[in-house]
């Protein structure tokens, strides 16, 4: 196993570690874990399925290394550049790699904002914004069945992105160095952003807010029932320059509560809505817990404490939300 797939998943054990020590630090509080061997085999399983189906969508589309190759090749002929093993200067390594990942975050920014937003494809987002303990265990984001919708095209603009800039800068195309800290500085921020550890520490926000990176504080907005903003997933430079950016700082963007407007639960992300785990199994596997579920008579299941109570008149699925969206536009 080569180095690059260590640390690739060193870094999401890592925050995932820590979100256990962070689930058990608050397991008298709403974001408290399940309760029983149970809920916790149900919840274990859901992950498997969940990266199950992510890794089965990407036996889909070519394979990294074809596309790594297809790009250079073409970037190389496009700019009339010698495929050559010349050696990389590390200070150009670390420049491009800075460069790609801010031009990267704008690739990332457009797909989440208007593809994976969209009305007619949030159902290959909807699994992710399912749960309302924003955390690394959790299915959808622990496990994302739809990612190859968004992660493909977005992969493939990075990697033309990093050859592009190799070639203006004139600089070797077959050293994978810029395109592995690229990558790896990726795979941190957009897990680390759903940490529920990492966003207990005020520092953090402190720190990478001054540039540019998307912090936990910030993104956890994004999972907010009612708010709409805080698109990018590893960078905020696009956001603040497209007026979307939400300032976790703010009084009015407190103690929101977090997941979907509408009773949805783990089943129902998959088949559109179709069919929905049995109520005597939300019951026993207390998916409660993590998902926005509604009684018959419209009450919550399970109360969101300390956060304040969802709306009363959320709309019962996703295309309400959007037709009451559509709705208010015409009318403006």
């Amino acid at each position: 196993m080569n180095t690059f797939l260590l640390l690739a998943i060193g870094i999401q054990g890592a925050f995932v570690l820590l979100d256990l020590v962070e689930w058990h630090r608050r397991r008298d509080s709403a974001a408290a874990p399940p309760e029983g061997r149970g809920a916790w085999l149900f919840l274990l399983a859901l992950i498997g399925l969940y990266f199950a189906l992510q890794f089965g969508g990407y036996s889909l589309v070519p394979r990294t290394g074809d596309l790594l190759l297809s790009t250079r090749t073409g970037i190389a002929r496009l700019f009339h550049l010698p495929l050559t093993d010349a050696p990389m200067n590390p200070a150009a390594v670390a420049l491009v790699s800075v460069a790609a990942f801010y031009i990267s975050g704008l690739w990332d920014y457009l797909l989440h904002r208007f593809f994976s937003h969209s009305r007619w494809f949030f159902f290959t987002h909807e699994y992710h914004h399912l749960p309302r303990q924003v955390t690394c265990l959790m299915p959808g984001i622990a496990g994302r069945p739809f990612a190859v919708f968004a992660v493909f095209p977005a992969m493939a603009a990075s990697i033309a992105t990093v050859y592009a800039l190799l070639a203006i800068c004139r600089l070797p195309l077959w050293d994978l160095s810029v395109l592995k800290l690229l990558f790896l500085g990726i795979l941190a921020v957009q897990v680390g952003s759903h940490s529920a550890f990492l966003r207990s520490q005020r520092w953090v926000h402190q720190a990478l807010r001054r540039l540019a990176i998307t912090t936990p504080q910030e993104h956890v907005l994004h999972h907010s029932v009612e708010l709409h903003g805080n698109y990018g997933n590893f960078t905020s430079l696009w956001d603040r320059l497209f007026g979307t950016y939400l300032d976790p700082r703010l009084a009015q963007h407190q103690s929101r509560v977090c997941g979907l407007a509408y009773d949805q639960d783990f089943l129902g992300t998959l088949t559109f809505g179709k069919w929905k785990l049995p109520a005597a199994w939300r019951r026993r596997f207390q998916v409660g817990r993590f998902c926005n579920l509604k009684e018959p008579d419209g009450r919550d299941q399970i109360e969101p404490r300390p956060w304040p109570r969802q709306r009363s008149h959320a709309p019962q699925d996703y295309h309400a939300v959007q037709n009451q969206i559509t709705r208010k536009e015409n009318v403006s």
